[in-house]
């Protein structure tokens, strides 16, 4: 059987980084919360979440004047869910750029698909610089066979109304930001979509935009701060 060489490489930044730190397990995560964010991120990606924020107000109103609402998800929960594929594509990105790691701030947004009998999952973040403390998104591809593989890990650099927000398998209300050229990611990508014939995950996809997975009441406070500090 082949290897991958994304396998091999990346089996091989897992040993350099000695035994013990494959085998710990990585603490819980926790998020900062969006006051202590907003004032540490980019003027496009404020004015981003805001326009998201904006977005979820308008579906809550429209949710309220249902009999039943959605149940809610805890935005810790939802952060854990997704934080995974983080993990694993900062540990692939940090190991080839040595000097200039990052180290995760918040999970975004995730999409997943079932492509040769594997999960593929498409993943945006922002993670902070060691070097300079800045704040940047990320794309990352990330597939399990069964052991985590990275693909694709990089830096979504602005302006960010230059990226597709969707792919094969993202849809575009997802706002995944994915890498300019149809080869920089495998799955989905439009010069194979024919071919390769995925199942997009969608029964289980949508964990909701970062910060509003909370009850209606908190989301009008959230997009009253982002308000104050966009310009």
């Amino acid at each position: 059987m082949t290897t991958s060489p994304s396998v091999g490489v990346y089996s091989k930044s897992l040993m350099e980084s000695g035994p013990d730190s494959v085998r710990q397990e990585p603490g819980p995560f926790i998020a900062p919360s969006l006051e202590e964010l907003l004032p540490q991120l980019s003027l496009e990606e404020r004015v981003r979440l805001q326009s998201h924020l904006h977005e979820h107000e308008r579906k809550v109103k429209r949710w309220s004047k249902c009999p039943t609402l959605p149940s809610g998800r805890s935005e810790r929960k939802r952060d854990t869910t997704i934080m995974p594929h983080v993990r694993h594509a900062l540990h692939y990105y940090n190991a080839r750029h040595p000097g200039d790691e990052f180290d995760a701030v918040k999970p975004l947004m995730e999409s997943r698909a079932s492509f040769r009998k594997q999960l593929w999952a498409h993943v945006n973040f922002w993670a902070r610089s060691r070097k300079s403390n800045k704040i940047k998104r990320f794309f990352a591809e990330v597939h399990y066979n069964p052991k985590p593989i990275v693909e694709v890990c990089t830096i979504i650099e602005e302006p960010l109304d230059r990226y597709r927000r969707s792919c094969a398998f993202c849809p575009g209300n997802r706002d995944i930001l994915h890498p300019v050229g149809s080869r920089k990611f495998v799955c989905g990508n439009d010069k194979d979509r024919m071919v390769q014939q995925f199942k997009p995950r969608t029964f289980s996809e949508f964990r909701g935009m970062p910060f509003t997975c909370c009850p209606s009441s908190a989301s009008s406070n959230v997009q009253e701060e982002v308000g104050k500090r966009v310009f």
